[in-house]
């Protein structure tokens, strides 16, 4: 029995350790404490800029930071500290290495304490291991990037590399920089090419889109009709419908057009028209219903405090009657915020029918006419569990 004990406490013991070392493990110290060991170990220094209010910085901390193949790359390479920027030592450190917002990674060398590489924002696995790469290879590091960049000596390799590294620390506005290196001699049929601008030019507003549609079957036979469509639905996403009906056709080119004919609706307050194109497309079997749905739950977010107050009772019921559809068929069992805002879309409405001495419409309590049925968080696809005989 005595050994059954101990084996119990044994796991109970080493499962939450062997939880912290799936992921980056945080040396918690002073910050001379920390340059000390990593003199002593080798290594560079990772800070984590961050503050208690910040959103970003809590989605890193949660979902990237304890991953096993973030841990691999971090734990081998840095010593790596987080630091609030606004309390302790936090407060100068931060002036020190030129942090303004959050979060802000630092890279730093430990026996001269100076700024390696710097980058930063709430980003993908793969980006944020790629910042590792930046602190670890002096030829992609932000300091070697920036200097070289600003004395105008430089090829085209360097300039893709800039580009990255733009887009790594969330500048997005490299179009002026990928031209130059069309300009170069760089082919958009090349694959590098092809995929900096797959991975770091968006929009519309450029040359590359009306290439690529120009050229599709070329473009298909050397990237692939997925790798191809995908880039054209991402570029068109925001693009007006002229521009998007004047391509060739791609997966995703369609449902572009229609959103792009929904938005202004919204935007202008033609909420009848816009409610009245929603019902429409629930019901075009070429809409991606799942896709349309995450669409739908922005436009549907009853907000009492901005502009919903100056909806009439009417109005507010009809935009509740869609903040119900979207509630109804959003699966994702992580999202809790759509059920958080059809209750309280619905509290809002039960006071506004108080206070005006209004009727709440029937099409709030009837079974909706379209899409699913129940709400719960269930699957449509999932069948019944078989009762027990």
């Amino acid at each position: 029995m005595k050994k059954f004990l101990f084996f119990i406490l044994f796991v109970a013991i080493l499962l939450p350790a062997t939880a912290q070392e799936s992921g980056i493990r945080f040396f918690h110290g002073t910050w001379d404490e920390a340059v000390a060991l990593a003199k002593k170990e080798k290594k560079k220094i990772f800070i984590d800029f961050f503050t208690e209010w910040c959103g970003p910085c809590l989605n890193m901390a949660q979902t990237v930071f304890p991953l096993p193949q973030v841990g691999e790359v971090y734990n081998k390479h840095f010593v790596c500290v987080k630091i609030d920027a606004e309390k302790g030592e936090g407060v100068e450190l931060a002036k020190k290495y030129g942090v303004y917002s959050y979060p802000t990674y630092i890279f730093v060398n430990p026996k001269t304490e100076e700024l390696i590489h710097r980058s930063g924002n709430n980003k993908p696995v793969a980006d944020f291991i790629a910042d590792a790469e930046g602190a670890l290879n002096p030829k992609l590091s932000s300091v070697y990037l920036t200097e070289k960049y600003k004395s105008g000596d430089y090829d085209m390799d360097f300039l893709c590399d800039y580009i990255r590294y733009q887009k790594l620390r969330g500048n997005r506005d490299v179009l002026k920089d990928f031209n130059k290196v069309i300009e170069m001699g760089g082919k958009l049929t090349d694959p590098k090419i092809w995929n900096l601008y797959v991975e770091c030019v968006g929009g519309y507003d450029n040359p590359y889109v009306k290439e690529v549609s120009d050229n599709y079957d070329e473009f298909v036979a050397l990237f692939g009709k997925e790798a191809v469509d995908a880039k054209l639905a991402a570029a068109t996403a925001y693009a007006p419908v002229a521009f998007t009906e004047s391509l060739c056709d791609f997966e995703g080119k369609y449902y572009n057009v229609k959103m792009a004919m929904l938005t202004p609706l919204f935007n202008k307050g033609s909420y009848e028209a816009a409610w009245a194109l929603v019902d429409s497309l629930i019901q075009d079997p070429k809409i991606d219903q799942k896709k349309l749905v995450h669409q739908l739950s922005f436009y549907t977010r009853v907000d009492p405090n901005f502009r919903d107050n100056d909806l009439t009772f009417e109005q507010l019921a009809q935009k509740i009657k869609y903040t119900r559809y979207v509630a109804y068929n959003l699966y994702e069992r992580d999202d809790a915020y759509t059920h958080y805002y059809y209750a309280s879309a619905l509290e809002y409405l039960i006071k506004r029918a108080y206070e005006e001495g209004k009727q709440i419409p029937a099409y709030i309590y009837e079974t909706p006419q379209y899409g699913k049925q129940v709400y719960d968080m269930r699957d449509p696809q999932l069948k019944p569990k078989p009762k027990r005989k």
